[in-house]
C-alpha cells in the first residue's frame, strides 16, 4: 500500500462505513427505531461500497460482504415499517452480494498465494544461481591455482635443487598474489564495503570504476542534483536492493550485451527516486508483438532468471522495474521507487 490519496482514503471510508453499521445495530438493539436504523444501514452500505472500490481485492470482498449485511438490515427495517411481507424478497439481492463477495474474496486470496509462491520461487532460483556462480568461481579460480601452487612446490621439493626451490617459491608467491586479488573481488561482489561505509552513490561509483578497469569499457555514474538531499531516505536494506539491481544490470551488459559504454543514473524528486542503467550493446531479441508505434519498435523484454530476481527486489522496494531493449541499440533498465512508500517485508 503506498501513500497516494486513494490509498489514504480507503481506510478512512472503511472506518466510516463500519461505524455507521455498528451504530445502526446499536439503535436497533437499544431503541427500536426502524426509520433511523434503515437510514443508517443504507448510508453504511453506500460508504462501504465506496471503501471497497478504494481497497485491495481481498479487502474489497469482505467490504462487499459487510455492505450486503447492511442492506439486509435496511430491508428488514423496511419490512417492519410497511408491514409488507413481499419486501422480504429484497433480501435476495444482498444475499447474492454476500455470496459473490465470498467468491471474489476466495479468488483474491488464491491469487495472492499464487503470486507469493511465484515470488518465492524466483527468489529461490536467484539464490541458487548465485550459489552456483560462487561455487564455479571458487573451483575454476581459487582451487585450481592452489593446486598449481601445490604442484610447483612439490616438484621443487622432489628435485632438491636450491635454484628450483627459489623459482618454485617465486611462482607460488605470484599465484597466491593473484588469488588474493581475485578473492578481494569476490568479497566486494558479495558485500561492497563502500555501501556500508559511504552509501549507495559511492558504492556505485566504485562498481562503475571497477567494471571499466576490468572489462575495458567506458562506465559512468551520474548523480542528480537532488540525490544528496533525498537519497538518504533509502534504508541500508533498500540501498542494498538497489545496488544488487544495478550490479545485475551491469553484469548483464558486460557478459551478454557486448557494450562499449555504460551509464548508471541516480536521481530523485519530490515524488520518486529513479535508478537507470543504459548500455550501447547489441540489445536483446524479443518476442514478436503488436507494436503501438511501428516507427518505434522498442518493447519490454520478457523476464529471465536474473531479471526475475531484479523484479523481486524492485517489488520489495514497492517500486516498478522496467527493462527495455532494441536490437542493435542497447538495453535500458529503469527502477522507479515512490518516495515515502512503505517497504514490503521480505517473505520468509
Amino acid at each position: 500500500m503506498n501513500g497516494s490519496p486513494r490509498a489514504k482514503a480507503g481506510p478512512i471510508t472503511e472506518a466510516a462505513g463500519a461505524a455507521l453499521l455498528v451504530l445502526a445495530f446499536a439503535i436497533e438493539v437499544l431503541q427500536q427505531q426502524p426509520r433511523w436504523v434503515m437510514r443508517l444501514s443504507l448510508g453504511a452500505a453506500v460508504v462501504l461500497i465506496i471503501a471497497a472500490a478504494l481497497n485491495t481485492a481481498v479487502r474489497r470482498a469482505w467490504l462487499a460482504a459487510l455492505c450486503g449485511l447492511a442492506l439486509i438490515l435496511a430491508v428488514s427495517q423496511l419490512v417492519r415499517m410497511t408491514k409488507e411481507p413481499l419486501f422480504n424478497g429484497l433480501n435476495i439481492v444482498p444475499l447474492l452480494l454476500i455470496g459473490c463477495a465470498a467468491m471474489l474474496g476466495r479468488g483474491a486470496v488464491a491469487r495472492r498465494r499464487s503470486l507469493a509462491r511465484e515470488r518465492a520461487q524466483a527468489r529461490s532460483d536467484g539464490e541458487e544461481r548465485e550459489r552456483r556462480r560462487w561455487a564455479r568461481e571458487l573451483h575454476d579460480e581459487t582451487l585450481q591455482e592452489l593446486v598449481a601452487v601445490q604442484i610447483v612446490l612439490s616438484t621443487a621439493a622432489v628435485s632438491g635443487e636450491p635454484a628450483a626451490m627459489k623459482d618454485a617459491i617465486d611462482q607460488a608467491r605470484g599465484l597466491i598474489t593473484n588469488q588474493i586479488t581475485s578473492l578481494r573481488h569476490l568479497i566486494v561482489e558479495m558485500r561492497p564495503f563502500a555501501l556500508d561505509q559511504l552509501g549507495l552513490a559511492p558504492a556505485l561509483e566504485t562498481l562503475c570504476r571497477r567494471t571499466g578497469e576490468t572489462f575495458g569499457l567506458e562506465a559512468e555514474l551520474r548523480v542528480g542534483a537532488e540525490w544528496s538531499r533525498l537519497g538518504d531516505e533509502l534504508s541500508p536494506e533498500a540501498q542494498a536492493h538497489v545496488y544488487r539491481i544495478v550490479q545485475e544490470a551491469v553484469n548483464n551488459a558486460v557478459k551478454h550485451a557486448e557494450a562499449s559504454r555504460l551509464l548508471v543514473q541516480l536521481d530523485s524528486d519530490d515524488h520518486a527516486i529513479t535508478v537507470a542503467v543504459r548500455d550501447n550493446g547489441r540489445g536483446m531479441a524479443h518476442r514478436p508483438s503488436t507494436p503501438v508505434n511501428r516507427s518505434a519498435p522498442r518493447t519490454v523484454v520478457s523476464t529471465g532468471t536474473g531479471l526475475s530476481a531484479m523484479r523481486e527486489r524492485g517489488h520489495l522496494l514497492n517500486g516498478h522495474l522496467t527493462v527495455g531493449s532494441t536490437p542493435g541499440e542497447g538495453t535500458h533498465v529503469s527502477l522507479l521507487i515512490p518516495r515515502h512508500a512503505k517497504r514490503r517485508p521480505r517473505a520468509t
